[in-house]
């Protein structure tokens, strides 16, 4: 009996491996897709606000936070899930001193990849929503910036980079297929879509 009931605690287990290992591979595609959004200043300050919308961390604690850890926004995203599920920002800070990586620690940490994907997945999403009213009134994110004293040229970290060039051109194919969403939801020629900023994105293009 206690062989059977051995026998199939390994086989749950065995069953259970794919299935974790699913759902970190989809939460980091989705961190990913944030990290990559908000590697060009031009969409940084979006994601800065949504990320402080949708977590309820002040947008400087945001970029206060990612110059002290050097994550970019999707590491800082992940690390907002370990925090909330216990961990102190400080054990994080001295573990990405020791050389681990964010991901390492959610690992080490049994972190709850599935939950993770479906917050990373509510994130892009709204970070969507946001960057398409840009394109209907930039004016309106530049004015909210100037009045939570948020200057994107201080928001930025060396970990910004971490994309590879596939991930920076699917960011692009991103932010113009919203582009193209509004574009195509007014009349023709809108000046607050055609007087915006440019489709592509100018860092992610120079990475090309």
């Amino acid at each position: 009996m206690k062989f059977r009931a051995r026998s199939l605690v390994v086989l749950l287990a065995l069953v259970a491996l794919p299935a974790f290992a699913d759902d970190q591979e989809k939460a980091q595609k989705e961190i990913k897709k944030v990290t990559t959004i908000a590697s060009d200043p031009n969409t940084r300050s979006i994601v800065n606000t949504t990320m402080s919308e949708m977590l309820n961390v002040k947008r400087l604690d945001l970029v206060k936070d990612r110059q002290d850890l050097n994550l970019n926004y999707g590491g800082i995203f992940l690390a907002l899930q370990l925090t909330a599920g216990g961990t102190k920002m400080e054990d994080l800070a001295s573990q990405l001193k020791g050389g681990k990586s964010i991901f390492d620690i959610a690992n080490d940490q049994h972190a709850n990849w599935k939950q993770i994907n479906s917050e990373a997945k509510k994130l892009n999403k709204k970070i969507d929503d946001n960057l398409a009213k840009w394109f209907q009134n930039a004016k309106k994110q530049t004015e909210r910036d100037q009045a939570d004293n948020y200057v994107v040229q201080q928001d930025r970290v060396a970990a910004d980079s971490d994309a590879s060039k596939e991930e920076l051109a699917e960011a692009q194919r991103r932010y113009q297929q919203v582009h193209d969403m509004v574009s195509s939801r007014l009349p023709t020629g809108d000046a607050n879509v055609q007087g915006n900023m440019p489709i592509t994105p100018p860092a992610a293009a120079a990475k090309h």
